[in-house]
């Protein structure tokens, strides 16, 4: 997937080294991690997290494409994505938002570009993505942008003693699909 991708309001864009200070701030914050699986981590782990993905982008061939989700009008990091390859020809994606940035049509904005830009770059036929049932505005982004809940099949619940995840699917078949779907 070749970054930067830019939209309307972000660029998505390589992890840096530098950008753990960023991430470290909304990272720290429980409500952030409502629907994570892991607890909020200390700024140590963060860079760490961080070092991961800029070792990521250097692998050959590339498996992994972490790309924090940069605001234009003031440059601010207002989330992460990664789209990680799991077969021939299908990807799984994740992504977080800062939660001062939730219900502001980032999340869609940014999974829908990184759809078009994998499946053009790729040639990806299908991404997957989990989601906690508690989550409704993630699902609501995974319906927005045409991926389908796979009925009967159930991820790991994202924390001990939580539902199990729901599993969505999207073909990438059509691009225009992907493009044209509002926002």
């Amino acid at each position: 997937m070749r970054l930067p991708i830019r939209t309307a309001r972000l660029v998505l864009r390589e992890v840096e080294g530098g950008d753990w200070r960023a991430i470290a701030a909304y990272n720290a914050a429980p409500e952030f991690h409502r629907f994570l699986p892991i607890p909020p981590p200390n700024a140590e782990a963060t860079r760490g997290f961080v070092t991961l993905c800029v070792a990521r982008a250097r692998e050959f061939p590339r498996r992994h494409f972490d790309a924090v989700l940069q605001e234009r009008a003031l440059g601010e990091i207002v989330g992460t994505l990664r789209l990680s390859l799991r077969g021939r020809g299908s990807g799984d994606l994740g992504y977080a938002i800062r939660p001062d940035c939730w219900n502001r049509g980032f999340a869609t904005e940014a999974v829908r570009a990184a759809l078009a830009e994998a499946r053009e770059s790729l040639g990806l036929g299908e991404v997957w993505a989990t989601v906690d049932p508690e989550n409704a505005a993630s699902c609501r982004v995974m319906e927005k942008l045409g991926f389908v809940r796979r009925a009967g099949e159930a991820g790991a619940p994202i924390k001990p003693g939580r539902p199990p995840s729901l599993v969505y699917m999207r073909s990438l078949m059509s691009v225009a699909a992907i493009s044209e779907r509002a926002v």
